[in-house]
C-alpha cells in the first residue's frame, strides 16, 4: 500500500506543477491540497494525534487569553 501512496503523492505533485504551468490556480490549489492529504496519510498515526493534541492545547490557551 505504501508504494501506491507514494505513486499517488508523485501524481498529485505532477498535477499541481502542470496546473501551475497552465496558470490554473484553482486546479493547482486542489492538487496541493490532495498532496497534503496523501502526505498526512503516510505519517505515523501517533504523530498526527500528538500534533492534534498540541494544536488543541494552543487553541484553548488562546481562547483563555481573550
Amino acid at each position: 500500500m505504501a508504494i501506491d501512496q507514494h505513486t499517488r503523492l508523485a501524481q498529485a505533485a505532477a498535477d499541481a506543477h502542470a496546473a501551475q504551468d497552465r496558470g490554473d490556480h484553482a486546479a493547482e490549489n486542489a492538487a496541493w491540497r490532495r498532496y497534503g492529504l496523501i502526505e498526512d496519510a503516510l505519517r505515523d498515526p501517533q504523530e498526527l494525534l500528538d500534533e492534534g493534541v498540541a494544536l488543541s492545547k494552543v487553541a484553548v490557551d488562546l481562547w483563555q487569553q481573550r
